[in-house]
C-alpha cells in the first residue's frame, strides 16, 4: 500500500492577510492518500499551524544482530533497508498507517509495532509549500532521530526534544524520520511551523522559561568577604535573579522578613550559634506576593579549614570502571572529594544545603539524638519548617492529632511463608515461575525481585540477576518511581479515616495561598487524581519548599482545575504540604511513623519527593498491597476503615468533573492486562479485570487482584527490551495455576 501525509505551508503574505482580517491562525492542509491495490482513498484534514503531525506511514521494527541497548547512537548510522532516506516512496512503501496519537501528541511505536528494543522504525509523511520556504521542525524522540527531507539528511539528534530549521522546496517534500529504540520508551512527535509562527513559538518558549526562572528565584544572604553567618546581626537578603523578579512583580517590590531561632522563638538578632530561619514576604508593585523561607546556620568558631577531609564515596558504576579499581583507590578518591567538600563548607557555608547539614549535626549534638531513619538532615529540617509554618499561620493547635494505626481484636491476613504442605501444593507453579523469570533475565538483563502471594501466603519470593552494583537480592531497595504516589495515597487515607482532612476539602482550607472557591480552588481529590492543573515532578524544590503552595498558586490558570487529567507529581507534593501543616511534622517522618514502621517495611527509604523517589523492595511493597487487599487492615493493625477504602478505590472522574473521561483513585488506578488469545483471536484480561495498582517509570510492578486475592509486586531498576512480552509470560503462569 502507498500512504502519504501532505502538509501545505502558505507563504507569509497569506499569514499577514489573515492576521489583518480576523487574526486567525495559519491553516496547514494535510492530505492523506492511501492506495489499497484496486482503489484509492483520500482524506483531507485542516489543522492550525501549531498542530502536530498526526498521521504517518510507520515502517519497522528493523533489527540489527549483535547490537546492545547502549549502541543506540550508532544505530542511527546503520542502513537496514535499501534507500531508507526515501522510505514511503518508490519501492519502499511497506508499512503501517498510524493516524492516532496519545495525549502528548506522540505516536507510541511500542503500541504500533510491539515491544521491541534495539530496533529501528521509519516515519514518513509529505509536506507541501507554494514556494521555497524555511520551516521549524520540533521533534521529540526518546532515543534520538535522523531526519531526511527529499532524500538528504538534514538533521540528526540523539535523544529527547530537538528543534531545527530546514529549507523546503516548492511543491511536495518527502520527509523520512528514522527513529531508534534502545530500551522502553519509544515514541515520536513532530510539529512543523512556518518561519513567522516559529518566531512566535520561540518567543513563547522564552517567556515560559523566564517565568519558570522567576518562580525558582531564591533569597540569598549577603555576607560580603566572610561567607559565614556570625553572632550579633542577621544578614541582608537579596534575590539571586533581581531583574526577573522586578519584571514579574511589576517593576519593583518590598521585602519584610521575620527571623526565628532553633526553638521557633522570633528574634531580632542571633544570640547564640545554631539553626536559624527566615520567613520573608515579598510584595510586588502589581500585588503579587511571594513567600520564602530557608534555614541558615550561625557559626562562631568554625574550624573546618584547619584540617583535611576524607569523604568516603561508595562505588559508582559506569564507564567500565570496576568496583575493585574504585576500592583500591578509595583513599585518593576520598581525599580529593573531601577537599572539594571542604571548599564548599568554607566558602559557601550559607548555601541552603550546607546550612541544613550543619544545623542537623548541631541539633544531633545538642540533644544527643541517636542515628535512625527519622534522624536525617531533610526530615529534621522538614519538621522545623512544618512547625514554623504552623506558628506563622497561627494554627499550632487547630487540628486533631493523627493517631497511629489502631490495634484491633481481629487479625487480617499478613504475608507469611508457606507450610511444607502448601509449598508442595504450589511446587509446579513456583518451578514454572522461576523458569520464566530466569528466561526474563537472559532475554532482558535487568535484575529484579518478585513476590507472589494469595490470601497472604507467600507463594513466590525470589531475586534474579545482577548489574554493576552487584547481585540483586530480595533486600535490595530500588527506585520505585511513581509507585511512590500510591504510598502517598495510603498515608493520606489515615487522615481521611480519622476525619482530619476530607478528600474533597479545598487546599485553601489549610493553606491560605489557595482560594476556597472559584476556578482555581484546588481540592485534595484534584491533587491525587491529576486534575489539578499542574505539571511536572519535583519542581520548585517540591515538598522541601516550605511555601510550595505559594509558588503553585502562581502557576495555576483559571481554565485548568478539574478540566482535564494531566499526569503530574506536583499535586502529591501539595497534598504533602497539607499533611505537614496539620501535624507540624515532616511528611517523611509521617511516612515512617504511620506507614513504614507499622508495616515493618525495613528496606524502604524515602525522603525526597511524594510523586517519585521512594526506594523499596518487592516484599515491602507487597505488605502495602496486602493492606489494600484487606481493605485497610494488616494483621491486628487498622490503618483505615472499609468505608474509607471505598472512597479511595478508582472511580469514574466524570462523576466529579464533567468531561474528564478517566478512572482514577486516591493514589492508584485500574491495571489492564489484556492479551489476545492466539486460538480465538479475542482479547481477554490476564488474572482478572479487577486489578488495581500503579505503574512506574522503572517498571516496578504493584498489582492487587481483588477478584482472586492475589498480590504481585516486583522492584527493578528499569524495564528494558521485551518487558511486556516477558511480563505476559510470567502472568500467564500465575493465571494458569491460581485462577483456573
Amino acid at each position: 500500500m502507498d500512504y502519504t501525509t501532505t502538509i501545505s505551508l502558505n507563504d507569509c503574505r497569506t499569514i499577514k492577510q489573515i492576521k489583518e482580517m480576523k487574526n486567525l491562525l495559519l491553516l496547514l492542509l494535510f492530505t492523506s492518500v492511501l492506495c489499497l491495490h484496486q482503489s484509492n482513498a483520500q482524506s483531507v484534514h485542516q489543522l492550525s499551524s501549531n498542530s502536530y503531525v498526526k498521521e504517518f506511514l510507520i515502517g519497522g521494527p528493523f533489527h540489527q544482530n549483535g547490537l546492545k541497548p547502549g549502541d543506540y547512537i550508532n544505530l542511527l548510522e546503520i542502513e537496514l533497508i535499501e534507500n531508507e532516506n526515501l522510505f514511503g516512496t518508490g519501492t519502499n512503501k511497506i508499512g503501517t498507517v498510524v493516524a492516532k496519537v496519545g495525549s502528548n501528541n506522540a505516536i507510541n511505536f511500542n503500541e504500533v509495532l510491539g515491544d521491541s528494543a534495539v530496533a529501528l522504525a521509519y516515519a514518513h509523511f509529505k509536506i507541501s509549500t507554494p514556494e521555497v520556504s524555511k520551516a521549524l521542525f520540533i521533534i521529540s524522540a526518546a532515543d534520538g532521530a535522523k531526519v531526511y527531507i527529499n532524500g538528504v539528511n538534514v538533521h540528526t539528534g540523539f535523544g529527547g526534544g530537538d528543534n531545527f530549521y530546514a529549507t523546503l522546496k516548492q511543491g511536495e517534500n518527502n520527509v523520512v524520520i528514522k527513529v531508534p529504540n534502545r530500551a522502553w520508551n519509544w515514541d515520536l512527535s513532530v510539529k512543523v511551523l512556518e518561519e513567522e509562527k516559529a518566531n512566535e513559538y520561540h518567543y513563547n518558549i522564552n517567556e515560559k522559561s523566564e517565568f519558570l526562572q522567576f518562580l525558582n528565584s531564591n533569597l540569598e544572604p549577603q555576607l560580603g568577604v566572610d561567607p559565614r553567618f556570625r553572632l550579633g546581626r542577621f544578614p541582608e537578603l537579596a534575590f539571586d535573579k533581581p531583574g526577573l523578579v522586578r519584571k514579574y512583580l511589576g517593576g519593583g517590590y518590598s521585602i519584610s522578613t521575620r527571623w526565628f531561632d532553633s526553638d521557633l522563638a522570633e528574634v531580632l538578632y542571633p544570640k547564640k550559634p545554631g539553626r536559624y530561619a527566615y520567613c520573608a514576604k515579598v510584595v510586588g508593585k502589581n500585588g503579587i506576593t511571594l513567600k520564602k523561607s530557608a534555614t541558615l546556620f550561625c557559626s562562631e568558631d568554625w574550624k573546618g579549614g584547619l584540617q583535611r577531609l576524607n569523604a568516603r564515596l561508595n562505588y559508582i558504576p559506569g564507564n567500565g570502571i570496576s568496583e575493585s579499581t574504585w576500592n583500591a583507590h578509595q583513599q585518593a578518591i576520598g581525599d580529593y572529594a573531601g577537599f572539594d567538600i571542604l571548599n564548599i563548607l568554607n566558602s559557601m557555608s550559607m548555601t541552603k544545603e550546607v546550612s541544613v547539614l550543619l544545623a542537623f549535626v548541631d541539633q544531633m549534638n545538642k540533644k544527643q539524638l541517636q542515628p535512625g531513619p527519622l534522624n536525617t538532615p531533610l526530615i529534621v529540617d522538614g519538621d522545623y519548617h512544618a512547625q514554623l509554618k504552623q506558628k506563622i499561620l497561627g494554627v499550632e493547635n487547630n487540628y486533631p492529632k493523627l493517631k497511629l494505626p489502631a490495634i484491633t481484636g481481629k487479625k487480617a491476613p499478613v504475608l507469611k511463608k508457606l507450610s511444607d504442605a502448601q509449598a508442595k501444593k504450589y511446587k509446579d507453579l513456583t518451578s514454572e515461575l522461576e523458569q520464566a523469570c530466569n528466561e526474563w533475565i537472559v532475554d532482558e538483563g535487568a535484575p529484579f525481585d518478585m513476590l507472589l502471594a494469595k490470601d497472604g501466603d507467600i507463594i513466590f519470593k525470589e531475586s534474579f540477576g545482577e548489574d554493576d552494583y552487584g547481585k540483586f537480592t530480595t533486600e535490595t531497595p530500588t527506585e520505585i518511581a511513581s509507585v511512590t504516589k500510591l504510598l502517598t495515597g495510603m498515608l493520606f487515607a489515615q487522615f481521611v479515616d480519622q476525619g482530619i482532612i476530607g478528600i474533597d476539602d479545598p487546599v485553601g482550607k489549610y493553606l491560605p495561598d489557595f482560594p476556597l472557591t472559584g476556578p482555581t480552588a484546588v481540592t485534595l481529590r484534584h491533587c491525587f487524581t491529576h486534575t489539578n492543573g499542574f505539571y511536572g515532578h519535583g519542581l520548585f524544590d517540591g515538598v522541601h519548599n516550605p511555601w510550595l503552595e505559594n509558588t503553585l498558586a502562581l502557576v495555576i490558570k483559571d481554565d485548568t482545575v478539574g478540566m482535564k487529567h494531566s499526569y503530574n507529581g506536583m499535586g502529591y507534593d501539595l497534598a504533602g504540604k497539607v499533611m505537614e501543616v496539620v501535624t507540624g511534622k515532616s511528611i517523611f517522618r509521617l511516612f515512617q511513623e504511620y506507614l513504614y514502621d507499622p508495616l515493618e517495611m525495613n528496606n524502604t527509604i524515602h525522603d525526597l519527593d511524594l510523586g517519585f523517589s521512594c526506594n523499596s523492595t518487592a516484599f515491602d511493597l507487597a505488605k502495602v498491597a496486602q493492606l489494600i487487599l484487606n481493605k485497610g487492615t494488616y494483621g491486628d493493625k487498622q490503618f483505615f476503615s472499609e468505608e474509607t477504602y471505598e472512597k479511595l478505590i478508582p472511580t469514574d472522574l466524570s462523576e466529579f468533573y464533567p468531561g474528564v473521561d478517566m478512572i482514577w483513585g486516591i493514589g492508584f488506578n485500574i491495571k489492564s492486562n489484556k492479551v489476545r488469545d492466539k486460538k480465538t483471536g479475542e482479547d481477554h484480561s490476564l488474572l482478572s479485570k479487577d486489578i488495581i495498582g500503579h505503574g512506574s517509570a522503572t517498571s516496578t510492578i504493584f498489582w492487587v487482584d481483588l477478584e482472586h486475592n492475589i498480590v504481585v509486586t516486583q522492584s527493578r531498576r528499569g524495564g528494558k527490551r521485551h518487558f511486556i512480552e516477558n511480563l505476559t509470560k510470567v502472568t500467564e503462569v500465575i493465571e494458569k495455576y491460581l485462577t483456573n
